[in-house]
């Protein structure tokens, strides 16, 4: 995924219709919930949207010392130090951090009703599993670099670029293409019933009735990074510039003030992006 050090940036929501509102802040690492969006900025959470459950009501413990955040449909993740900390609504325990995720946690994602922490290239999971996606498999115990969480599957990242799928598998959303398969992946999401990964510079995705050829042109070179909504894939070129399109359909569009795009988060219906100049080489 994207480095995250940066000398200026900021934050741009993008929704369906592609506005983007940008805050002069300088954020960390962004997530987004189904309704509602989260930021860190010098060490402290942000979050804005629905609180119906508490999922935007940060604790006064995540102030500082926060390095990323995740959100889930009605939970929010910080990851402070090397900790899990939850907060929002904790239905099926997705909110009931296990003792295993209270240290040495490297990265956090959160699903509709789950929660899954990378602790020492293992994959943790909690919560909601009756459609197993909390039943890790033994290939994501070691080795991993980096997770993604569905609304009811997880998808996994390996060090040898290779990824590893479980849970809901009714759209097919956990069958990884061959031609995924067979290469090195570089960047992964995981939308309600679907999911997309970065090969080659190309975006494949497959899922909810999505075949490959749905991918627009824009989308088949040069691309970093990756991120989907229930029904909506966003993508980051080479330049920075983003572009987004519908599932199942062939065109792309440029997002307004999508440019100097660093890293792309995704909600049910939102994206969220941190923008700012690349560093210094």
């Amino acid at each position: 995924m994207t480095d995250h050090t940066t000398r200026t940036c900021q934050l741009c929501a993008l929704t369906l219709a592609t506005a983007c509102a940008l805050l002069t802040a300088l954020p960390q690492p962004a997530s987004a919930g189904a309704f509602h969006s989260l930021a860190v900025k010098d060490g402290a959470v942000h979050a804005w949207g629905s609180d119906r459950y508490g999922q935007t009501n940060v604790p006064a413990s995540l102030t500082s010392g926060v390095s990323a955040v995740a959100g889930g449909y009605l939970h929010s993740l910080a990851l402070k130090g090397k900790t899990v900390v939850s907060f929002g609504s904790n239905r099926y325990d997705a909110a009931a951090v296990p003792a295993a995720a209270k240290s040495d946690v490297d990265a956090i994602a959160a699903g509709q009703y789950f929660s899954l922490a990378l602790k020492n290239g293992s994959v943790l999971a909690w919560g909601d599993s009756r459609k197993g996606q909390t039943e890790v498999p033994e290939a994501a115990r070691s080795g991993v670099t980096a997770i993604a969480a569905g609304a009811h599957h997880a998808l996994v990242l390996t060090d040898e670029g290779k990824l590893v799928a479980w849970g809901d598998d009714t759209k097919k959303q956990t069958r990884i293409p061959s031609a995924v398969q067979s290469a090195k992946v570089t960047a992964i999401a995981a939308g309600q019933d679907y999911s997309a990964a970065v090969a080659g510079g190309r975006v494949y995705a497959w899922g909810a009735t999505i075949a490959n050829q749905s991918v627009p042109t824009g989308a088949r070179s040069k691309i970093v990074d990756v991120a989907a909504t229930n029904e909506k894939l966003a993508a980051v070129k080479e330049d920075g510039k983003a572009i987004d399109w519908q599932i199942n359909t062939t065109s792309a569009t440029n997002v307004t003030g999508g440019t100097e795009v660093r890293e792309l988060a995704a909600g049910a219906y939102h994206f969220v992006a941190l923008r700012g100049d690349a560093p210094k080489t």
